[in-house]
């Protein structure tokens, strides 16, 4: 689980507005306790009275021993108990009302994080991811082979459509399950409509239910959020930080379509950048093309092929357009 700095940002401020609903609300019980229990503020005075001493006094070695102390808490715990109960009210009514009461709305017990901040980082995950509701309807166990034509040959590998999209489906299942030992990156590429991005989809269903952090952006959404890092001024620093960090920091980044976009030198600059620091940061990466090797060399900087063709297994797809035979 690996949140950027912004994302761990957002998620610890939330935090912070727990506690403090939490703490506001033990103002207002505490009002009203007061009004009804008058005695009980000064009892909790002299708890805190006999604290204060027993700190102050510590160091001067005329403290009282820490078991006197516990004993004379104790005795004051009681009563507070007692007084609460004998009004009416619940004995934890002065209490905190955390969320989560097991790590007190700090998101961590000791040094672990909490089931409740995993949870909320899976959340964010998810609402960050740029897929909305489609990976609950695209997943690998809606994939068909059967789509694919025993009868139509790759002329390169002599191979069917369906054992090559067999071998593509393993070799995506296989990703999924090494994600967290080995280090691989994808580029799936091939005709229009053939399950690129299904894929690409299945993919990341899978690890953010892991609890991975995954975005999803098609190519001309993706270099939209770098063309604006670069030239919007209404944008500020932090802004600009944070968007940035997100693609070079998520621990899967898919970039669907990549050619669809105005190619152009900015583009292939950007492109490069993205791709060398999350292979320097050992952060993985699928693409999906619709454009031919040839032309992705031709298209594209010779340096960021090189890198593609030397840190990503390519996947090339055959078959049919897919969205024609299910219409």
């Amino acid at each position: 689980m690996n949140l950027t700095n912004s994302q761990y940002d957002r998620l610890m401020a939330r935090y912070s507005e727990r506690r403090q609903r939490a703490s506001a609300g033990l103002d207002e019980r505490r009002i009203k306790v007061y009004a009804d229990i008058p005695e009980l503020r000064e009892l909790e005075a002299r708890a805190r009275h006999l604290s204060y001493e027993y700190v102050k006094n510590h160091a001067k070695n005329t403290a009282l021993s820490s078991q006197e102390f516990e004993k004379r808490m104790e005795l004051l715990k009681s009563e507070r108990l007692t007084l609460l109960k004998s009004h009416g009210f619940d004995e934890n009514y002065l209490e905190p009302e955390y969320e989560c009461p097991d790590c007190k709305d700090t998101g961590y017990i000791g040094n672990e994080k909490c089931h409740c901040l995993k949870k909320q980082a899976i959340e964010l995950f998810y609402s960050q991811s740029g897929l909305g509701d489609i990976i609950k309807e695209e997943s690998f166990d809606k994939f068909d082979l059967s789509l694919y034509p025993e009868d139509m040959t790759d002329p390169l590998t002599g191979m069917s459509s369906r054992v090559i999209m067999k071998d593509v489906y393993d070799s995506c299942m296989c990703f999924v399950k090494t994600f967290d030992d080995e280090f691989d990156n994808l580029l799936l590429y091939g005709d229009t409509g053939i399950g690129k991005t299904f894929l690409s989809h299945c993919i990341a269903g899978e690890l953010l239910a892991q609890g991975h952090s995954v975005l999803y952006l098609d190519a001309i959404r993706f270099f939209e959020i770098l063309e604006a890092r670069q030239f919007d001024k209404e944008l500020n620093y932090q802004e600009k930080s944070s968007m940035f960090s997100y693609l070079t920091e998520c621990e899967l980044l898919i970039v669907d379509d990549l050619g669809t976009e105005l190619t152009n030198s900015f583009t292939t600059v950007q492109l490069y950048h993205v791709i060398e620091r999350r292979l320097m940061n050992r952060l993985q990466t699928i693409i999906t093309t619709n454009l031919s090797i040839q032309d992705m060399n031709e298209i594209y900087s010779e340096r960021i092929f090189s890198r593609i063709a030397k840190n990503y297994q390519m996947l090339r797809l055959i078959g049919d357009d897919i969205r024609l035979k299910k219409l």
